[in-house]
């Protein structure tokens, strides 16, 4: 195809409108509908940099768009606007999707593409600039309104540029540009550049020379903006929010503001910089919840990452917190060099011992782009995976299986599931009396374009069906096998269709009554999705063994003993019995087996409706319980996990 870019002003510097469009990737969902996080706050941040310019059009693709389409509808939806300038925002769970979204807008036309963000960094590999014609290292509000006027320096390839007074003197990006406060409902807060910490494994401190503090009044003006719009939370993007000079002095001004508590307040803060006062005033100012980074109570492991830790003042500033209301989610990393099997169970104890496992993160040490840690691998002896999350795979203290039963340990310990499996949506039934062979596929409308998040597999359906169909899904999808097909090759073709059209967008494909169970293997080696996808590395604690974790497999039967089990496969109950399941019912399955039960009665809506409300609050309890009408499986997600999907999506 032949493009339409403004090919004039790249040859010549003359007034022409130049159209740019401004993605964020979100981080890969298993479950469909569910909350990503993908607020585009650096795209906002540029928009507003950019607003001076008249000759230019800054548009952000929208959080709906970029959070819930898989790769080639996305693809399609970009090349349809044909901007003459695209940017992505790039971070370790979007950079691979980044780069294959930019070679197939390529194959179509021919934009100039920019990239920015944490990821792009000098000791990246994985930024293949052959895909990417300018990149921009730290910063990059001036160089992006200086890439819209002076199209000379595209030929550089690359360029860093300090916009510490821009950012200064710059209000909130919700003030000024097209940013709301999402799907999520939550306003991010950017009232700090950069970190006064230098902690080895974080890339904040690197990102600038010493931090900077936008001014009192701008935050306050920020908060009365989201007062004014009934907004109920705000995330300060502080990588410590103590480390602000003043900050006292502007939390009473926030308490004067929000003196109501209308504003939930989150933020990540040091415990040990937290004393009695600090705590009342961050109480009155209405913070309800900090992330406090414990990291390791190993004083070698501390020594390696370069950060200091006090166990008394942490614990005084933990219960501080506690005390008066807030709730405080506690972080230890696993596989942190000088750390060791033993050390990380002094960390568990020192955790149990003093209840601070209120909330707890166990992550696995990440060796980022751009960090000491990553600088000085080969020099502690460690080894990590060379694809996103870069988990470390071994260090001379902890060997691979070690950091896998570490996580393993943690969750037994802390009596918690620290990566669970997602949760359960089979509904596909849109009217009481329909059939799977006449069903039709389930679709949802994004930003005005009809998209597929549940497709039939069915045997008289094409191939070039299938291709065509498979440009139109959604992130993530479902693949929906009916009841007794014997179609093992066919499902096999489809998959590889899907997958090689959407290689980097993770789905589910659901066997109803298999005649014979699937074979995972030939399905995952017929199968082009991403390998190692994001997904692989970021739930490779999950199961014992590496591999797939990015392709969901679900077998559906009424069988009333399970026999479908594996690394990312679950057997779910088909419950078409006359009444609706006890608990000990559900019980009884979950003995035999079972991952799940799929609901698919005659009964009155009313009837099913009621049974919901009165098992919801037992949920958590429970094997995962799906419906086959499609309604009444929204409505249960609504209310045992309302807080984690995005609705609107549906409506």
């Amino acid at each position: 195809m032949s493009g339409t870019v403004n090919v004039a002003y790249f040859q010549k510097n003359v007034p022409l409108m130049i159209h740019a469009l401004l993605i964020q990737l979100p981080v890969p969902q298993l479950n469909f509908g569910h909350q990503t996080g993908n607020t585009p706050f650096a795209a906002a941040c540029l928009h507003q940099a950019a607003a001076h310019i008249k000759d230019a059009h800054v548009e952000i693709l929208s959080q709906m768009t970029s959070s819930y389409m898989g790769d080639a509808a996305l693809v399609d939806t970009i090349v349809t606007r044909r901007p003459d300038i695209i940017g992505f925002t790039v971070y370790m769970w979007n950079i691979e999707r980044v780069s294959h979204l930019a070679r197939e807008i390529k194959v179509h036309y021919t934009p100039k593409i920019v990239v920015g963000g944490p990821e792009v960094t000098e000791d990246n590999r994985l930024l293949d600039k052959q895909c990417f014609d300018f990149r921009v290292y730290g910063e990059g509000e001036r160089i992006f309104a200086k890439l819209l006027q002076s199209p000379d320096l595209w030929a550089l390839g690359s360029a860093t540029e300090d916009a510490g007074t821009l950012f200064m003197e710059s209000p909130s990006p919700y003030l000024s540009a097209p940013l709301d406060p999402g799907i999520e409902k939550t306003m991010l807060l950017e009232t700090m550049r950069g970190c006064p910490y230098a902690c080895a494994y974080c890339y904040y401190s690197k990102s600038r020379r010493g931090p900077l503090f936008k001014e009192d009044r701008r935050v306050l003006a920020a908060i009365q903006w989201a007062l004014d719009r009934d907004v109920k939370e705000i995330y300060f993007l502080d990588p410590s929010l103590n480390a602000r000079p003043g900050l006292k002095s502007l939390l009473k001004e926030i308490a004067v503001l929000n003196k109501n508590r209308r504003l939930s307040l989150i933020s990540e803060i040091r415990a040990d910089a937290v004393d009695g006062e600090l705590a009342d005033l961050l109480a009155a100012a209405g913070f309800s919840w900090f992330e406090i980074g414990l990291q390791s109570t190993n004083p070698k492991a501390l020594a390696q990452m370069r950060r200091k830790s006090d166990g008394d003042r942490f614990l005084k500033g933990f219960r501080a917190l506690k005390k008066r209301g807030i709730t405080t989610a506690v972080d230890l990393i696993v596989g942190l060099p000088g750390d060791d099997w033993h050390g990380f169970d002094k960390t568990l104890q020192f955790v149990l011992d003093h209840h601070l496992h209120e909330e707890i993160q166990v992550f696995p040490l990440s060796i980022l782009p751009g960090t000491e840690f990553r600088r000085d691998a080969k020099r502690l002896g460690v080894t990590y995976e060379k694809k996103p999350p870069y988990s470390v795979i071994k260090t001379p203290t902890f060997s691979n299986t070690e950091l896998l039963e570490a996580m393993a340990h943690a969750e037994k310990r802390l009596d918690v599931a620290l990566y669970p499996m997602p949760s359960l949506d089979l509904s596909w039934r849109t009217r009481d009396e329909s059939r799977m062979d006449t069903e039709a596929d389930l679709s949802v409308v994004v930003d005005g374009h009809r998209v597929l998040n549940k497709v039939w597999l069915r045997p008289e359906r094409s191939m070039a069906d299938l291709v065509r169909l498979s440009r139109l899904v959604t992130q993530p999808y479902q693949l929906l096998v009916p009841p007794l097909v014997d179609a093992s090759e066919y499902v096999a073709r489809a998959l590889s269709i899907f997958t090689a059209t959407n290689p980097h967008t993770p789905l589910e494909l659901v066997f109803f009554e298999p005649q014979r169970m699937p074979a995972v293997r030939r399905l995952l080696e017929a199968s082009r999705i991403e390998r190692p996808h994001y997904l692989d590395g970021h739930l490779r604690p999950l199961f014992d063994q590496a591999g797939n974790r990015s392709i969901i497999f679900t077998v559906v039967t009424d069988e009333m003993k399970a026999r479908f089990a594996g690394p990312m496969q679950r057997h779910i109950h088909w419950w078409r019995q006359s009444a609706l399941p006890s608990v000990e019912s559900i019980h009884g399955l979950e003995n035999q087996g079972f991952d799940g039960v799929l609901i698919d009665l005659p009964l009155a809506k009313d009837h099913q409706r009621r049974w919901q409300d009165d098992m919801a609050p037992l949920a958590d309890d429970l094997i995962h319980i799906s419906f086959a009408r499609v309604e009444l499986c929204i409505r249960w997600l609504r209310k045992i996990a309302g807080k984690d999907y995005c609705f609107d999506i549906w409506s």
